[in-house]
């Protein structure tokens, strides 16, 4: 019966820290609308969700996003933290993250120089070499999708500098709390503590009370 109310516990909090949903339930973000996530490998669209209001970017502006990110080639933390960012061209939420990414010179300098940053396009099954277990092996996209759980997009993983998985958030999450995620992982708050049973989502979550951001309860 504990282990339930853990189980119960985490899918509240998971609910708390990012904005998405599935076909038959939806999550409120942090200081933001409720809104979707477009699933992987799928052409149908979430009816009765009100979408962003993104502009296409110009190819000047897509050039700066996708210059924080690194070759996903070889993916790696090369001796950081990494950030993985799963998304695709249709997705208005990614959209909405690249948007972000390019209005805050801040953002972009986080994920160029402090962390190993990648954005994979699940729509494009390419090859890469993942590091695992101390070694890179071989892997493509939708194999990635599978090994870190992807059901949606944008999906956002923050990673050790061993290249575990720390934080796993489902959804599109506003640059304030982006960021604050970053400067969680810097403050090492969830080491010791197990991302399963929810022990680190409840220090992110104490941690973005402690930047002034606005949880929903």
């Amino acid at each position: 019966m504990k282990q339930k109310f853990k189980v119960l516990a985490l899918a509240i909090i998971l609910s708390l820290l990012s904005s998405g949903c599935n076909d038959s339930s939806k999550a409120k973000v942090i200081e933001s609308e409720v809104v979707t996530t477009e699933k992987v490998d799928s052409s149908a669209k979430v009816q009765n969700v009100e979408k962003p209001k993104v502009i296409n970017m110009a190819k000047e502006a897509a050039d700066v996003v996708y210059s924080v990110f690194k070759d996903t080639a070889k993916i790696g933390p090369y001796d950081k933290y990494m950030v993985l960012v799963f998304g695709t061209n249709s997705c208005p939420y990614c959209m909405k993250l690249k948007e972000d990414i390019f209005q805050s010179k801040e953002f972009q300098k986080r994920l160029k120089n402090d962390f190993s940053s990648y954005y994979l396009k699940t729509h494009e099954n390419l090859r890469h070499k993942l590091y695992h277990e101390n070694e890179f092996m071989d892997v493509d996209t939708k194999t990635m999708v599978s090994i870190y759980g992807v059901q949606g997009t944008p999906t956002i993983i923050f990673a050790d500098k061993q290249g575990k998985a720390v934080v796993m958030v489902p959804g599109y999450m506003p640059t304030k709390q982006f960021l604050a995620t970053m400067d969680f992982m810097e403050s090492k708050k969830w080491e010791g503590k197990d991302r399963k049973n929810g022990e680190v989502y409840q220090a992110l979550k104490d941690f973005y009370i402690s930047k002034g951001i606005k949880v929903t309860k």
